[in-house]
């Protein structure tokens, strides 16, 4: 059966000598992987936009309930990326956040509401916003809302945040995974911010990575599947080695 749906791509493997199975977010089945034939070869260049990280598209799908590849009819660019692929902190941002996004978005059903926080974000940061080098620290923060342990925001001015159970406390936790003094303040500032005034967050280099480290900890805490992530040293290059 053919259907519809907008789809947000992450990333691909090669198969035989110019295919590819291309894993993208969509927002009517949730994550699904797609075979592609002959998107390598020279007479389907345009197909090579199945490449790039963060592209948003408009796509016409068969859907087997079940299967682990699926198959697309037909596809469009819904937005066509102005900056993404052609600057190289943000490709570097865009590998770094579709690799995390692999590992962490694994439901294949819909969800509408993480589908378009995630499609509206890179829309956003495509076409440029003040303050684009905190954007993956936003966008980590407000995505752990969507899978299921964002933040608790009652007793706030506890003096320490419990990364294990995702609450602010008044006692450190005999576990060890907390954060505390100017790790929670840069933690903090993170709590209401929204995509268009990234500036407002504060940081040197290196409390800008200090405050990563502290993200990926807690992702790392409550999703066993996230593991290392390759794309990191180029992301501290980047963004945090100033």
């Amino acid at each position: 059966m053919i259907h519809t749906s907008k789809g947000i791509v992450l990333n691909h493997i090669k198969y035989k000598e110019t295919s590819i199975i291309v894993n993208i977010y969509t927002q009517q089945f949730g994550r699904q992987s797609y075979m592609v034939n002959k998107v390598r070869s020279k007479r389907n260049k345009g197909n090579a936009i199945l490449l790039q990280p963060l592209t948003l598209l408009d796509m016409e799908v068969y859907h087997r309930p079940k299967s682990d590849i699926q198959r697309i009819k037909d596809f469009k660019v819904a937005h066509p990326l102005s900056s993404i692929p052609f600057k190289q902190e943000k490709r570097a941002m865009a590998f770094f956040l579709t690799e995390l996004m692999s590992k962490v978005l694994i439901e294949e059903e819909e969800n509408t509401d993480l589908f378009e926080f995630i499609y509206h974000s890179v829309e956003v940061f495509d076409t440029g916003i003040e303050g684009d080098y905190n954007f993956h620290l936003f966008f980590l923060f407000h995505l752990t809302r969507f899978l299921g342990f964002g933040p608790q925001t009652n007793n706030i001015d506890a003096p320490y945040f419990d990364l294990m159970n995702g609450y602010f406390t008044n006692s450190e936790p005999s576990h060890g995974f907390s954060i505390s003094g100017g790790y929670l303040a840069n933690w903090k500032q993170l709590l209401d911010v929204n995509i268009q005034n990234l500036e407002s967050i504060r940081l040197s280099g290196e409390e800008r990575y200090l405050l990563l480290e502290n993200l990926l900890e807690y992702y790392n805490l409550h999703i066993d599947s996230l593991g290392e992530l390759k794309s990191l040293p180029i992301v501290h290059q980047l963004f945090h080695d100033q």
